[in-house]
């Protein structure tokens, strides 16, 4: 592989980003977006075909000008090509932007690419990073359509969204469920609800993209949960469905690194911080009909492991919130998030449960002696991954240590240093979350039966 390509010459020979145009395809069968990306180079210009595929399994209105959110979807979309030179000026061929807009991108692209700068050494503030240009002076209009009081549970196949998909399906039983590309954990799921399982195909231009990786371009994280916000939108105007619920807990306001006075967070597109202004922003120019919120964002990852442990029992050997190997329906017993995930569950679930759904005791491999550290102590860099904060970790693993005689400690707890902390499981439902009414209630609900 060719050696990584210096930034700044990236931006000299890249000086262009074209975001060309999208299409919109209906039939009774499916609706096909279609999105052309350019990347303008000195001598030559390389398009990208991206596409999305939503699967219709009921007859649905789609006959409202859906063009303001579909623009949307493209801007989001685009960062994936973008990033593989991240060139200053980002054309726009098919639409415009105020002044505002461009800002809130800029935002976006700075604060969701921050694990990629700071992986990649790159040394730019938010307002250098990129300039938005519309070729296009004209504007959209917002998008009114007469929204029903029901739910879309965006559904990944990991902890988070089982817990939200179980406390919820009570007290919402026509909530519609929505996987994007699903592995076989959320399949699984959506399989259970067809009448009410929304599944979409998308589609990256990867062979592309391989190909400028392969060359010596850049690659890197991108905020993939904005990419799913705009998509939930446009998904629930056409489903006439007024909530989209999020199941991002408190935990992922917490950055993993400050580089160069930037706050590199993993999570950024699942934090408060985005959530609030990604509401804001499609309040004020999308549409006011349709509303975007955490449900699990008053909680922390470990009241959400013991609601797991206790509402999820079903779920046990088929979630899957391992990204090495999720897609192969397995967990790698590798990886931050696997470990992560193990230390959050070891107080409710017992080992040789555990044990069965890992594959392993994983507090007694040796050789995550590194994610451990990473994931324990804060003078360490966090993983880039999402997983919780050293507080929780810690509090998590102090409980584990002292269940055990000294003699029969695992391997990772031998030298680990357990933390007389005192750690607040107080649920505040009223600040820092976005949750109508009737949500905390169902929250609180299932919180205070557990008595933390």
């Amino acid at each position: 592989m060719a050696d990584m390509k210096n930034f700044k010459q990236l931006r000299a020979e890249n000086n262009q980003f074209i975001y060309k145009s999208y299409s919109i395809s209906k039939t009774d069968q499916e609706i096909v977006l279609d999105f052309i990306y350019a990347l303008r180079e000195q001598h030559e210009t390389t398009e990208f075909h991206h596409r999305l595929s939503l699967e219709l399994n009921e007859k649905i209105d789609t006959n409202f000008e859906m063009d303001n959110i579909v623009f949307h979807i493209g801007m989001a979309e685009a960062i994936s090509y973008y990033k593989i030179a991240a060139p200053k000026t980002f054309i726009i061929e098919c639409g415009t932007l105020t002044q505002a807009q461009k800002e809130w991108f800029a935002k976006l692209f700075f604060n969701g690419l921050g694990e990629f700068i700071y992986v990649n050494k790159i040394d730019i503030t938010q307002e250098d990073l990129v300039d938005f240009v519309s070729l296009n002076t004209k504007g959209f209009a917002k998008i009114s359509v007469n929204t029903k009081e029901n739910n879309i549970i965006p559904i990944g196949g990991g902890k988070d969204s089982l817990v939200s998909y179980e406390l919820l399906k009570s007290a919402f039983p026509d909530s519609l469920l929505f996987s994007m590309n699903p592995i076989v954990a959320s399949q699984k799921i959506l399989d259970k609800h067809p009448p009410h399982a929304i599944k979409l195909k998308r589609e990256l231009d990867l062979e592309k993209i391989f190909a400028f990786n392969k060359r010596g371009y850049l690659n890197g994280h991108i905020p993939f949960s904005s990419i799913v916000g705009f998509i939930s939108i446009w998904l629930g105007l056409l489903y006439k469905t007024r909530y989209i619920v999020l199941s991002n807990e408190a935990s992922a306001n917490e950055e993993n690194i400050i580089y160069n006075g930037q706050k590199i967070n993993h999570q950024y597109s699942k934090s408060l911080e985005f959530e609030n202004d990604f509401r804001a922003y499609v309040s004020e120019f999308i549409t006011e009909d349709v509303e975007y919120f955490s449900f699990l964002r008053p909680l922390d990852e470990i009241h959400i492991a013991k609601l797991f442990a206790e509402v999820a029992r079903e779920h046990f050997f088929d979630f899957r919130s391992c990204n090495v190997r999720s897609k192969k329906n397995e967990w790698c017993g590798k990886c931050p998030k696997c470990l992560f995930i193990y230390i959050m569950l070891c107080n409710y679930i017992d080992d040789a449960t555990l044990v069965k759904v890992f594959g392993k005791e994983m507090l007694d491999d040796a050789e995550l002696q590194e994610l451990f550290d990473g994931l324990t102590q804060s003078d360490e860099v966090k993983p880039f991954e999402c997983v919780g904060t050293y507080d929780e970790v810690n509090y998590a693993l102090t409980q584990k240590y002292n269940s055990y005689k000294k003699e029969e400690l695992p391997y990772l707890l031998k030298n680990y240093q357990p933390k007389s902390m005192e750690y607040d499981l107080a649920v505040d439902y009223e600040q820092g979350n976005n949750l109508p009414q009737k949500f905390k209630e169902v929250l609180r609900e299932h919180v205070e039966r557990l008595n933390f």
